[in-house]
């Protein structure tokens, strides 16, 4: 009966998660949940090229992929890699609390809030990086806190980790957990595991980590060899030293972090809780409420998941940019773990005096979860968003023959790059981005998409114009209007 429940219950939630995904997700390339990137990164990954900072390495290998499935559109596959991302990562949660708390009503509350979550949710049915994002985040709480302890294990979870912040950067603020020592009862203070262990042995679990967390690392190396195929997306042109550092840093976003400014750190802070209570709803606060005052106490679990609240939050806080929201998720990730262990808490204590209710509770609160996502549906859905393809094929028809088509902002550009580029449409026009004209490397991958153009060396608009009197030129309309303004 043990072996048969391990396997149904996370089967259950598993058809559960993939069943709300699928009917909500999005049919192709969408604007909604912030998800403007998500036609730079699709494109990059179909034309074999390079997306915007910091590169993305393992989400491109990943995406290409889904590439190969063979139905529905670009967008289509890497959205249903982001739905497969996220079931596989509420399955993690519920294996990280079943070996932490040995209760499958705790790891089956816990893998399905944290599903359902709207940030969650919202991340997991359109093309962007994040649902990968928070896979990593699960692994590596599974490898370094709840997972069996074995060289190899070690040496995994150094790898998903390079492998995770090959994905997306904020993952080094989980590396502290590479020091974390597993191989001790998870209810003992981190400084007696320590003690308690010999420090040699300590010292080559944490070298097997690093040693994995390098070989993570390499994929790195794929973002030179995928440049110098001078694909049509290829941010940075990182064939070069300077290149590759650019692109791997995300230099051109320094600008945005750490924001010391009172109003600013203040509008943040409101943000912050707002968007938690928003996510976490009265029951959820309630709920976690009792972990901080009754169930926290120095323990890796809650010092891992402790440290994830915190890190983030922080980050989300300082970073200024309109979606720093979603790096919350390894936030929400530790909510729903507290989510999960809070109501095994309730159930028990209210069984203590009235033993009949117990079944009567995990039913109530399993079914209130449940009824709440089910209910969600209409509120998250995007299987009929074609906003994306009516004003990039609009736009694209509108063109004139031989145009060039200057564009600006991330959405406007990205979904005309994904059918000009990832779909080959309108070969005869030529795609600028203005905003890019201030990067030195965008000249040059100008010049490998539109040979027939004259491209000067730090170009800007009225350059390009005088130097190609016999082309067409247009601009968009401003606010995302499907019209553009074109002189001969």
């Amino acid at each position: 009966m043990n072996r048969i429940t391990r396997i149904i219950i996370p089967g259950i939630l598993g058809l559960f998660l993939g069943g709300l995904y699928l009917c909500t997700l999005a049919p192709g390339l969408s604007w909604a949940y912030d998800g403007a990137d998500g036609g730079d990164l699709v494109t990059a990954a179909a034309t074999g090229g390079i997306p915007h900072p910091t590169g993305y390495p393992t989400y491109l290998l990943i995406a290409s992929a889904f590439l190969k499935i063979p139905f529905g559109s670009l967008a289509y596959r890497t959205n249903l890699l982001s739905s497969v991302c996220t079931v596989i990562a509420a399955l993690m949660i519920y294996k990280i609390v079943r070996s932490l708390d040995q209760s499958i009503f705790s790891a089956f509350v816990a893998s399905l809030v944290f599903g359902t979550f709207p940030l969650i949710w919202s991340q997991a049915i359109i093309t962007e990086v994040i649902a990968l994002n928070a896979l990593f985040v699960t692994l590596l709480l599974f490898f370094f806190i709840a997972g069996g302890s074995h060289r190899w294990m070690d040496l995994i979870g150094g790898i998903v980790a390079g492998l995770g912040i090959g994905n997306h950067l904020s993952t080094i603020f989980i590396l502290p957990l590479m020091f974390v020592d597993k191989t001790h009862p998870g209810n003992l203070p981190l400084n007696k595991e320590l003690r308690k262990k010999p420090f040699s042995s300590y010292i080559k679990l944490i070298a097997h980590r690093l040693i994995g967390l390098c070989l993570g690392l390499s994929i790195y190396l794929l973002i030179p060899i995928r440049a110098r195929a001078q694909a049509p997306v290829n941010w940075g042109n990182a064939v070069n030293w300077n290149g590759l550092i650019w692109l791997v840093s995300g230099k051109m976003y320094w600008g945005r972090l750490i924001n010391f400014n009172g109003s600013y750190l203040l509008a943040g802070i409101q943000a912050w809780s707002h968007f938690l209570i928003q996510q976490l709803g009265i029951i959820g606060l309630f709920i976690i409420f009792i972990v901080l005052g009754v169930l926290f106490k120095p323990s890796r679990l809650y010092f891992t998941t402790g440290w994830l609240v915190l890190v983030y939050s922080a980050f989300s806080i300082l970073y200024y940019s309109p979606d720093s929201y979603v790096y919350l998720i390894p936030a929400l990730t530790s909510f729903s773990i507290w989510i999960g262990l809070g109501s095994k808490w309730i159930t028990e204590k209210v069984s203590q005096r009235f033993h009949f209710l117990k079944p009567v509770m995990i039913i109530a609160l399993s079914a209130f979860f449940i009824l709440r996502s089910i209910l969600a549906i209409p509120v998250m859905s995007l299987s009929a968003d074609r906003d994306v393809e009516q004003y990039a094929q609009t736009i694209l028809n509108l063109a004139p023959a031989q145009a060039i088509l200057f564009s600006e902002g991330d959405e406007a550009t990205f979904s005309l790059w994904y059918f000009h580029y990832g779909y080959h449409q309108r070969p005869d026009i030529a795609v600028i981005s203005s905003d890019l004209l201030v990067q030195p490397w965008y000249s040059t991958v100008l010049r490998h998409n539109y040979p027939d153009l004259v491209i000067p060396d730090d170009p800007q608009e009225p350059d390009i114009i005088l130097d190609n009197p016999q082309r067409p030129i247009c601009h968009l309309a401003p606010d995302l209007q499907a019209s553009i303004e074109c002189s001969p």
